[in-house]
Protein backbone atom coordinates (compact mmCIF):
# COMPACT_ATOMS: atom_id res chain seq x y z
CA UNK A 1 0.00 0.00 0.00
CA UNK A 2 2.67 2.39 0.67
CA UNK A 3 4.66 2.04 -2.48
CA UNK A 4 1.75 2.21 -4.35
CA UNK A 5 0.95 5.62 -2.87
CA UNK A 6 4.74 6.52 -3.78
CA UNK A 7 4.27 5.36 -7.52
CA UNK A 8 0.97 7.76 -7.70
CA UNK A 9 3.12 10.86 -6.30
CA UNK A 10 5.94 10.41 -8.23
CA UNK A 11 3.23 9.69 -11.52
CA UNK A 12 1.70 13.24 -10.29
CA UNK A 13 4.92 15.36 -10.49
CA UNK A 14 5.58 13.99 -13.92
CA UNK A 15 2.10 14.59 -15.61
CA UNK A 16 1.49 18.48 -13.89
CA UNK A 17 4.28 20.06 -15.81
CA UNK A 18 3.02 18.51 -18.98
CA UNK A 19 -0.16 20.10 -18.17
CA UNK A 20 0.59 23.24 -17.41
CA UNK A 21 2.44 23.24 -20.92
CA UNK A 22 -0.49 22.91 -22.61
CA UNK A 23 -2.23 26.05 -21.28
CA UNK A 24 -3.41 28.31 -23.75
CA UNK A 25 -1.05 31.54 -22.85
CA UNK A 26 -2.16 34.87 -21.61
CA UNK A 27 -3.76 37.68 -24.45
CA UNK A 28 -1.80 40.20 -25.09
CA UNK A 29 -3.48 43.77 -23.32
CA UNK A 30 -4.53 46.15 -26.24
CA UNK A 31 -3.25 49.32 -25.54
CA UNK A 32 -2.33 52.41 -27.20
CA UNK A 33 1.22 53.97 -27.98
CA UNK A 34 2.41 57.14 -28.12
CA UNK A 35 5.99 58.02 -29.25
CA UNK A 36 8.01 60.21 -27.65
CA UNK A 37 9.40 63.33 -29.43
CA UNK A 38 11.41 65.96 -28.10
CA UNK A 39 8.07 68.83 -27.76
CA UNK A 40 8.59 72.65 -26.12
CA UNK A 41 6.14 73.31 -23.49
CA UNK A 42 4.62 76.86 -22.12
CA UNK A 43 4.49 77.51 -18.52
CA UNK A 44 1.63 77.91 -17.24
CA UNK A 45 0.61 79.50 -13.19
CA UNK A 46 -2.53 78.67 -11.55
CA UNK A 47 -3.17 81.26 -8.65
CA UNK A 48 -5.99 82.99 -6.54
CA UNK A 49 -7.11 86.64 -6.94
CA UNK A 50 -9.48 89.71 -5.86
CA UNK A 51 -11.54 91.61 -8.57
CA UNK A 52 -11.61 95.64 -7.55
CA UNK A 53 -13.65 97.94 -9.35
CA UNK A 54 -11.72 100.40 -12.27
CA UNK A 55 -12.36 103.21 -9.41
CA UNK A 56 -13.61 103.40 -6.10
CA UNK A 57 -14.49 105.83 -3.72
CA UNK A 58 -17.15 106.62 -0.70
CA UNK A 59 -18.57 110.13 -1.30
CA UNK A 60 -18.28 112.10 2.12
CA UNK A 61 -18.92 115.57 2.81
CA UNK A 62 -15.86 118.44 3.34
CA UNK A 63 -17.85 120.37 5.80
CA UNK A 64 -20.16 119.97 9.04
CA UNK A 65 -23.85 120.94 7.23
CA UNK A 66 -27.45 119.71 6.96
CA UNK A 67 -28.29 117.68 4.17
CA UNK A 68 -31.07 119.61 2.51
CA UNK A 69 -31.54 117.44 -1.11
CA UNK A 70 -30.49 114.27 -2.73
CA UNK A 71 -30.33 114.91 -6.10
CA UNK A 72 -28.90 111.15 -7.17
CA UNK A 73 -31.49 107.79 -7.38
CA UNK A 74 -29.44 105.22 -5.17
CA UNK A 75 -28.59 102.58 -7.13
CA UNK A 76 -28.27 104.56 -10.69
CA UNK A 77 -25.94 105.71 -13.05
CA UNK A 78 -24.22 109.46 -12.50
CA UNK A 79 -21.87 111.02 -15.02
CA UNK A 80 -18.72 113.06 -14.11
CA UNK A 81 -19.44 116.55 -11.67
CA UNK A 82 -23.70 115.54 -11.66
CA UNK A 83 -25.05 116.44 -8.78
CA UNK A 84 -25.33 113.79 -5.81
CA UNK A 85 -26.41 115.61 -2.51
CA UNK A 86 -26.51 119.47 -1.90
CA UNK A 87 -25.93 121.00 1.69
CA UNK A 88 -27.01 123.69 3.48
CA UNK A 89 -25.53 127.06 1.78
CA UNK A 90 -27.83 129.75 3.38
CA UNK A 91 -25.14 131.15 5.59
CA UNK A 92 -22.47 131.17 2.87
CA UNK A 93 -24.37 133.01 0.62
CA UNK A 94 -25.61 135.79 3.31
CA UNK A 95 -21.58 135.92 4.10
CA UNK A 96 -20.63 136.18 0.21
CA UNK A 97 -23.45 139.46 0.20
CA UNK A 98 -22.05 140.69 2.80
CA UNK A 99 -18.79 140.51 1.29
CA UNK A 100 -19.73 141.97 -2.33
CA UNK A 101 -20.85 145.17 -0.19
CA UNK A 102 -17.36 145.20 1.32
CA UNK A 103 -15.88 144.99 -1.95
CA UNK A 104 -17.77 147.77 -3.72
CA UNK A 105 -17.17 150.14 -1.15
CA UNK A 106 -13.63 149.21 -0.73
CA UNK A 107 -13.28 149.46 -4.47
CA UNK A 108 -14.84 153.05 -4.67
CA UNK A 109 -12.33 154.21 -1.71
CA UNK A 110 -9.53 152.82 -3.79
CA UNK A 111 -10.84 154.35 -7.42
CA UNK A 112 -11.37 158.04 -4.93
CA UNK A 113 -7.49 157.36 -3.51
CA UNK A 114 -6.27 156.79 -6.54
CA UNK A 115 -7.37 160.04 -8.08
CA UNK A 116 -6.20 162.03 -4.83
CA UNK A 117 -2.61 160.17 -5.17
CA UNK A 118 -1.34 162.75 -8.32
CA UNK A 119 -2.53 165.98 -6.08
CA UNK A 120 -0.84 165.11 -3.12
CA UNK A 121 -4.21 165.24 -1.16
CA UNK A 122 -3.52 162.07 0.38
CA UNK A 123 -0.20 160.13 1.21
CA UNK A 124 1.42 157.20 -0.45
CA UNK A 125 0.28 155.25 2.39
CA UNK A 126 -2.90 155.74 2.76
CA UNK A 127 -2.94 154.43 -1.19
CA UNK A 128 -1.20 151.40 -0.66
CA UNK A 129 -3.47 150.58 2.24
CA UNK A 130 -6.81 151.18 0.41
CA UNK A 131 -5.39 148.59 -2.64
CA UNK A 132 -4.12 146.11 0.07
CA UNK A 133 -7.95 146.16 2.21
CA UNK A 134 -9.15 145.96 -1.25
CA UNK A 135 -7.55 142.59 -2.30
CA UNK A 136 -7.85 141.34 1.60
CA UNK A 137 -11.19 141.25 1.09
CA UNK A 138 -11.77 140.01 -2.24
CA UNK A 139 -9.77 137.19 -1.19
CA UNK A 140 -12.29 136.63 1.62
CA UNK A 141 -14.81 136.40 -0.96
CA UNK A 142 -12.96 133.36 -2.79
CA UNK A 143 -12.57 131.59 0.43
CA UNK A 144 -16.14 131.79 1.07
CA UNK A 145 -16.93 131.02 -2.48
CA UNK A 146 -14.79 127.79 -2.14
CA UNK A 147 -16.86 126.92 0.38
CA UNK A 148 -19.77 127.14 -1.16
CA UNK A 149 -18.60 125.07 -3.98
CA UNK A 150 -17.97 122.31 -1.35
CA UNK A 151 -21.90 122.05 -0.19
CA UNK A 152 -22.70 120.77 -3.90
CA UNK A 153 -21.78 117.04 -3.90
CA UNK A 154 -20.81 115.98 -7.50
CA UNK A 155 -19.53 112.63 -8.93
CA UNK A 156 -15.75 112.61 -9.20
CA UNK A 157 -16.35 110.04 -11.84
CA UNK A 158 -18.81 108.62 -14.17
CA UNK A 159 -20.02 105.03 -12.47
CA UNK A 160 -22.58 103.24 -10.84
CA UNK A 161 -24.15 104.52 -7.32
CA UNK A 162 -24.57 102.30 -4.43
CA UNK A 163 -26.46 102.33 -1.13
CA UNK A 164 -27.57 105.60 -0.15
CA UNK A 165 -26.63 105.79 4.07
CA UNK A 166 -28.76 109.47 5.02
CA UNK A 167 -31.54 111.10 4.45
CA UNK A 168 -32.57 114.41 3.94
CA UNK A 169 -32.21 116.61 6.69
CA UNK A 170 -29.58 114.82 8.60
CA UNK A 171 -26.75 116.45 9.88
CA UNK A 172 -23.29 115.39 8.31
CA UNK A 173 -20.09 115.91 8.58
CA UNK A 174 -16.50 114.94 7.13
CA UNK A 175 -16.38 110.77 8.72
CA UNK A 176 -20.02 110.38 7.26
CA UNK A 177 -20.08 108.28 4.59
CA UNK A 178 -22.97 109.62 2.13
CA UNK A 179 -22.54 106.69 -0.58
CA UNK A 180 -20.06 104.58 -2.49
CA UNK A 181 -19.44 105.41 -6.33
CA UNK A 182 -18.06 102.50 -8.17
CA UNK A 183 -16.59 102.93 -11.85
CA UNK A 184 -17.20 99.11 -13.56
CA UNK A 185 -16.68 99.99 -17.22
CA UNK A 186 -13.50 98.00 -16.44
CA UNK A 187 -12.66 95.45 -13.71
CA UNK A 188 -9.28 95.52 -12.18
CA UNK A 189 -7.68 91.76 -11.07
CA UNK A 190 -5.18 91.98 -8.37
CA UNK A 191 -3.17 88.82 -7.61
CA UNK A 192 -0.36 87.47 -6.14
CA UNK A 193 2.72 85.33 -7.56
CA UNK A 194 5.85 83.76 -6.40
CA UNK A 195 9.11 85.91 -6.57
CA UNK A 196 10.99 83.81 -8.78
CA UNK A 197 8.43 84.33 -11.67
CA UNK A 198 9.42 88.32 -11.27
CA UNK A 199 11.71 87.61 -14.89
CA UNK A 200 9.14 86.50 -16.67
CA UNK A 201 5.98 88.73 -15.88
CA UNK A 202 5.76 91.53 -17.91
CA UNK A 203 3.10 94.40 -18.43
CA UNK A 204 0.87 93.66 -21.19
CA UNK A 205 0.55 90.22 -20.30
CA UNK A 206 -2.84 88.03 -21.27
CA UNK A 207 -4.00 86.12 -18.43
CA UNK A 208 -8.05 84.46 -18.19
CA UNK A 209 -10.03 83.89 -14.91
CA UNK A 210 -12.68 82.56 -13.61
CA UNK A 211 -15.50 83.91 -10.84
CA UNK A 212 -17.84 81.72 -9.08
CA UNK A 213 -21.66 81.12 -9.81
CA UNK A 214 -20.37 82.06 -13.62
CA UNK A 215 -18.98 79.53 -16.34
CA UNK A 216 -17.48 82.48 -18.33
CA UNK A 217 -13.62 82.22 -18.77
CA UNK A 218 -12.81 85.90 -18.47
CA UNK A 219 -9.49 88.16 -20.35
CA UNK A 220 -7.27 89.90 -18.77
CA UNK A 221 -3.98 92.18 -19.25
CA UNK A 222 -1.32 92.69 -17.10
CA UNK A 223 -1.25 96.59 -16.34
CA UNK A 224 0.69 97.27 -13.49
CA UNK A 225 3.27 94.96 -11.20
CA UNK A 226 4.53 95.63 -7.89
CA UNK A 227 8.27 96.96 -8.09
CA UNK A 228 9.18 94.72 -5.20
CA UNK A 229 8.11 91.64 -3.36
CA UNK A 230 6.22 90.92 -0.18
CA UNK A 231 8.59 90.21 1.93
CA UNK A 232 6.54 88.20 3.96
CA UNK A 233 5.03 85.91 1.56
CA UNK A 234 7.70 86.78 -0.57
CA UNK A 235 5.02 86.94 -3.49
CA UNK A 236 4.92 89.59 -6.19
CA UNK A 237 1.35 91.23 -6.66
CA UNK A 238 0.28 92.37 -10.05
CA UNK A 239 -2.61 94.03 -11.22
CA UNK A 240 -4.49 92.97 -14.32
CA UNK A 241 -7.15 94.79 -16.24
CA UNK A 242 -10.67 93.15 -17.86
CA UNK A 243 -12.15 95.69 -20.40
CA UNK A 244 -15.40 93.38 -20.81
CA UNK A 245 -16.77 92.80 -17.17
CA UNK A 246 -20.06 91.33 -18.20
CA UNK A 247 -21.55 91.24 -15.28
CA UNK A 248 -18.46 90.72 -12.78
CA UNK A 249 -18.86 92.28 -9.01
CA UNK A 250 -16.02 94.13 -7.48
CA UNK A 251 -14.85 92.22 -4.44
CA UNK A 252 -15.17 88.63 -5.70
CA UNK A 253 -12.91 85.64 -5.66
CA UNK A 254 -11.14 84.97 -9.30
CA UNK A 255 -9.05 81.94 -10.06
CA UNK A 256 -5.99 83.30 -12.56
CA UNK A 257 -4.30 81.72 -15.32
CA UNK A 258 -1.14 82.52 -16.05
CA UNK A 259 0.82 81.65 -19.02
CA UNK A 260 4.31 82.99 -18.86
CA UNK A 261 6.82 83.37 -22.07
CA UNK A 262 9.36 80.78 -21.04
CA UNK A 263 9.13 78.02 -22.94
CA UNK A 264 10.54 74.71 -21.28
CA UNK A 265 12.14 72.06 -23.51
CA UNK A 266 12.26 68.61 -22.99
CA UNK A 267 9.33 65.56 -23.94
CA UNK A 268 5.52 66.41 -23.51
CA UNK A 269 3.36 63.39 -23.22
CA UNK A 270 0.36 62.46 -22.54
CA UNK A 271 -0.67 63.42 -18.76
CA UNK A 272 -3.07 60.23 -18.98
CA UNK A 273 0.55 58.66 -19.06
CA UNK A 274 1.44 59.14 -16.24
CA UNK A 275 1.19 56.58 -12.85
CA UNK A 276 1.97 57.10 -9.67
CA UNK A 277 5.49 54.89 -8.43
CA UNK A 278 6.99 54.08 -5.19
CA UNK A 279 9.59 56.89 -5.60
CA UNK A 280 6.93 59.28 -7.55
CA UNK A 281 6.16 58.93 -11.21
CA UNK A 282 6.37 56.55 -13.93
CA UNK A 283 5.09 55.30 -16.93
CA UNK A 284 4.98 52.17 -18.92
CA UNK A 285 6.89 51.17 -22.41
CA UNK A 286 6.51 49.08 -25.17
CA UNK A 287 9.84 46.37 -25.32
CA UNK A 288 9.90 43.35 -27.42
CA UNK A 289 6.41 43.03 -27.26
CA UNK A 290 5.91 43.46 -23.20
CA UNK A 291 5.27 46.31 -20.84
CA UNK A 292 8.24 48.19 -19.00
CA UNK A 293 8.20 50.13 -16.27
CA UNK A 294 10.65 53.05 -15.97
CA UNK A 295 10.41 55.62 -13.44
CA UNK A 296 10.62 59.42 -14.83
CA UNK A 297 11.26 62.93 -13.21
CA UNK A 298 8.78 65.28 -14.22
CA UNK A 299 8.45 69.06 -14.53
CA UNK A 300 5.69 71.48 -15.94
CA UNK A 301 2.12 70.17 -15.81
CA UNK A 302 -0.77 71.25 -17.62
CA UNK A 303 -4.64 69.44 -18.29
CA UNK A 304 -3.42 67.46 -20.87
CA UNK A 305 0.00 67.05 -20.97
CA UNK A 306 3.50 66.61 -18.49
CA UNK A 307 7.34 67.49 -19.24
CA UNK A 308 9.41 64.73 -18.49
CA UNK A 309 12.87 65.99 -17.83
CA UNK A 310 14.36 62.64 -17.27
CA UNK A 311 13.66 59.08 -17.87
CA UNK A 312 12.65 58.83 -21.68
CA UNK A 313 14.50 59.29 -24.88
CA UNK A 314 13.21 60.56 -28.10
CA UNK A 315 11.47 57.43 -29.85
CA UNK A 316 10.58 55.79 -26.61
CA UNK A 317 7.20 54.00 -27.25
CA UNK A 318 4.50 54.91 -24.60
CA UNK A 319 1.16 53.25 -23.58
CA UNK A 320 -1.25 55.15 -22.78
CA UNK A 321 -4.43 52.91 -22.42
CA UNK A 322 -5.16 50.39 -20.26
CA UNK A 323 -2.89 50.82 -17.52
CA UNK A 324 -4.45 49.11 -15.17
CA UNK A 325 -3.81 46.13 -16.73
CA UNK A 326 -0.44 46.55 -17.18
CA UNK A 327 2.37 45.14 -15.00
CA UNK A 328 6.03 44.41 -15.76
CA UNK A 329 6.41 41.89 -18.84
CA UNK A 330 2.88 41.48 -19.73
CA UNK A 331 2.33 41.19 -23.36
CA UNK A 332 0.92 43.87 -25.42
CA UNK A 333 -0.80 44.34 -28.44
CA UNK A 334 0.09 47.88 -29.98
CA UNK A 335 -3.06 49.64 -31.42
CA UNK A 336 -3.36 53.44 -32.91
CA UNK A 337 -4.48 56.37 -31.52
Amino acid sequence: MRSFSFRLFVLSLLVAPALVRGQAPAAPVAAEVFVVQPTPMAESIETVGTLRARESVDIVPELTKRLTRIAMKEGGSVEKDELLFLLDDADLVAEIAEIDARIKLAETNAARVETLLPQRAVSRQEYDFAKAELGIIQAQKATKEVALTKTRIRAPFGGKIGIRHVSEGALVEPKTVLTTLQDLSAIKVDFPLPERYAGDLRVGQKFTFTVAGNASVFEGEVAVIEPAADAATRSLRARGICKEPKGLLPGAFAEVSLQLDRIAQGFAIPSQAVVPSPRGHGVYLLRDGKAEFREIEIGIRSDVQVQVLRGLKEGDQLLITNLLRLRPGVPVQATSR
